[in-house]
Formats: structure tokens, sequence, C-alpha cells
């Protein structure tokens, strides 16, 4: 299982990418609960919330249980004595992946710096 990143998913939802249209379907993705309200956040009319859940319905779901907010604040802990700062979401995500050993795919950079301080996080790469 690979859990996808928001900044995948937009991506993924634009289709602009011909690369990334061919080679999501074919890999066993996930999204968490933060992905799916960071995606239904830009809803802008009932047609286009419908089209999102019809994308979203195409990833499987990675629960977040209750045990994993201790673990989100003693990573945010942990990444701000590094000196890192992020979105308090993709500290989330980022719990998510680890908690789960799971690969993160994500497009976003800063995850890169995370890793250094999580060293248990696993990003999924892209093949070229």
């Amino acid at each position: 299982m690979i859990l996808v990143d928001t900044s995948v998913v937009i991506d993924y939802a634009r289709g602009k990418d011909a690369k990334l249209q061919a080679l999501l379907p074919t890999l066993p993705v996930a999204v968490c609960g933060i992905t799916r309200a960071e995606m239904l956040s830009g809803v802008r009319d009932p047609a286009h919330r419908q089209s999102l859940l019809t994308l979203l319905a195409t990833f499987g779901q990675i629960a977040i249980p209750d045990s994993l907010w201790d673990i989100v604040g003693d990573h945010l802990a942990a990444l701000r004595a590094a000196g890192v700062t992020l979105p308090f979401q993709d500290a989330v995500i980022a719990t998510v992946a680890v908690f789960n050993d799971v690969e993160l795919w994500t497009r976003d950079h800063h995850f890169v710096q995370v890793q250094r301080s999580l060293s248990a996080l696993k990003l999924f790469r892209e093949p070229p």
C-alpha cells in the first residue's frame, strides 16, 4: 500500500500529467482522512463535490486511530527540535505513513526534510 499525499491527488485530479494518469491506477494507493478533508475543502459547487468524492473513491482508505494523535504530537516535537516546521496536516500524513509502515507518495519537497528527522518515513519514488 502507498499512502498518497494531497499534492499527488490534486495533480491527478487535474488530469494534466500523462505519466501520473497512467501510473497511479496501476498501484495499490490509499489516502487518509486528512487528504480527503483537504480535497473537499476546495469544493466549488455540488457537482464539483460529487466529482471529488468519485475520485476519492478510487483510493483505498487508511484510518487514523485515536492512538496516533500522541505520536503526531511526538513527531511534531521532534521536528521542531530539529528546526523543521511544516503544516500540521502534513505532520499527520507523515505519521500515518510511519505508523502503517507504508511509503508516502508526495510531490511536496519538504517531506525530504521531514524524513531526515523521522527516519522511519519511507518516501515513494515516482519512476522516471
